[in-house]
């Protein structure tokens, strides 16, 4: 994999990581960011699964596509 290529969506992924630990502590400072109505449980489990997601991403982009050993190079 060419390395802009991994760094684009290294980025990516840790775009969606940040994005979503964002929005958590906005739920968690300020109430008044959700209306009454939504269920703030529900959006912290769904903003905690893209969190996981994206994880699994990055982990396994490091894995397969991370810094070859033998040639010091990204495959």
């Amino acid at each position: 994999m060419k390395d802009d290529l991994f760094r684009t969506i290294l980025k990516r992924y840790e775009a969606d990581i940040e994005d979503a630990h964002y929005k958590i502590d906005c739920i968690k400072d300020n109430a008044l960011v959700i209306p009454e109505h939504t269920d703030i449980t529900g959006e912290v489990d769904k903003l905690l699964l893209k969190i996981s997601e994206a994880e699994g991403k990055l982990a396994a982009l490091r894995k397969y596509y991370g810094k070859n050993k033998e040639q010091g190079t990204l495959l």
